[in-house]
């Protein structure tokens, strides 16, 4: 190709991709890139030249229905903003990529572009279908409860025990409270791999960047090295800890106490974290739950109306009482619980067009086998208080 044809493919690919989409698919890098290739010569010249030739080539040898497919797959790779990132989206690689762009690739391309087609139709029907898009965090009273008492350990210290059935927004809590207090909340989720006291610090360290320490004295004196005044350490689905685990944490915000100074430990959990602290326990137990100021225990049926209206906005700014009270429901019901309600929602929602309904949100439970205790009776019920 002479510089005047350079110029001229150059400039059309401008057109379609802009100046940075274009740049991203000929591989022009750095200031002045694209102009050293229009001088004529040299390295960015040879390499715009190649590509400008191998993709004339690949148009013009793949059938209509795969060029089109090379077009999406060209500009989906300005949107990722290289080929590698859009390899890495696709779950193809880069170099499976790169051949069928160069019209080099050793296997059967149509595999390749059904792969691509099957990807570009998916995305194109997500953007065309109704999504429910969660609420990343609702104000209901049991959250806003959990998010206040979290608060006051981190202003007073010592702990703070925090149990209540699953689903209700207990995580929730937690997660828009660390991201309001980001730079001194520590926030660990233990599993029973973890449950030990070895296990509890290791999960402290990875939060706070502590790599390569071995021994437990050695691990204990560096994360208590890196915790300092005014810090909150909660612990979220704390009934995988070990009493060992729990009080060994009790331990750490106790010593930041007689110096003066504030570290607060949260236990959040489930009510089977209460094993821990029945009276023939206590005994052992009673130095942790004594320095816990509320202990609260939060229940399913504790979720209100109002909690509901605030958790579907949609369906509250609808005036739908019926679809909210059935999820009201299915909030209050244990072992369901909010968390099960929001995922009838979804369900509904993007299984029908956005469209949710009493009648379809009661199908969803029967077939998920949802533990509301009479289904038909719950449906009569808010049919009557109409």
């Amino acid at each position: 190709m002479d510089i005047n044809q350079v110029k001229e493919s150059y400039s059309e690919l401008e057109k379609e991709f802009g100046e940075k989409g274009a740049a991203v698919l000929a591989g022009l890098q750095g200031d002045g890139a694209k102009e050293d290739a229009f001088s004529g010569a040299g390295r960015n010249y040879d390499m715009l030249c190649t590509f400008l030739e191998r993709r004339c080539t690949a148009y013009s040898t793949y059938s209509e229905r795969n060029t089109e497919l090379l077009n999406k797959l060209e500009h989906f790779i300005t949107e990722q903003g290289s080929a590698g990132k859009a390899a890495d989206a696709l779950g193809i690689s880069t170099g499976t990529i790169s051949g069928i762009r160069n019209c080099k690739y050793k296997g059967n391309p149509d595999e390749i572009f059904e792969k691509l087609r099957s990807y570009f139709e998916l995305k194109q029907e997500k953007l065309e279908t109704k999504i429910y898009k969660d609420i990343e965090y609702a104000p209901t009273s049991i959250s806003e409860t959990i998010y206040q008492l979290l608060r006051s350990v981190h202003l007073v210290g010592e702990c703070e025990i925090i149990t209540g059935d699953a689903g209700i927004g207990k995580t929730r809590a937690i997660k828009k409270y660390a991201s309001d207090y980001p730079g001194n909340t520590v926030v660990i989720t233990p599993g029973y791999a973890d449950s030990s006291v070895r296990g509890v610090l290791m999960l402290i360290a990875d939060s706070l960047g502590i790599n390569g320490v071995s021994g437990l004295n050695n691990l204990h004196r560096a994360v208590c090295s890196r915790l300092h005044d005014g810090m909150l350490i909660i612990v979220d689905e704390a009934q995988h800890l070990s009493f060992k685990a729990i009080d060994h944490l009790r331990t750490i915000a106790t010593a930041f106490t007689e110096k003066g100074e504030t570290l607060g430990v949260a236990f959040i959990g489930n009510p089977s974290m209460h094993r821990h602290f029945t009276d023939k326990k206590l005994s052992e137990s009673g130095q942790v739950w004594n320095r816990a100021g509320f202990r609260p225990e939060f229940h399913s049926e504790d979720v209100t109306y109002d909690d509901v209206k605030l958790l579907f906005p949609l369906l509250s700014e609808s005036g739908c009482e019926a679809e909210l009270k059935f999820l009201l429901a299915i909030s209050r019901t244990n072992g369901e619980g909010i968390r099960r309600a929001v995922i009838f929602y979804k369900n509904a929602y993007n299984s029908n067009g956005g469209n949710v309904t009493i009648d379809y949100l009661a199908a969803l439970a029967r077939k998920a086998n949802a533990r509301i205790p009479n289904i038909g009776a719950v449906l009569k019920r808010i049919a009557d208080e109409k």
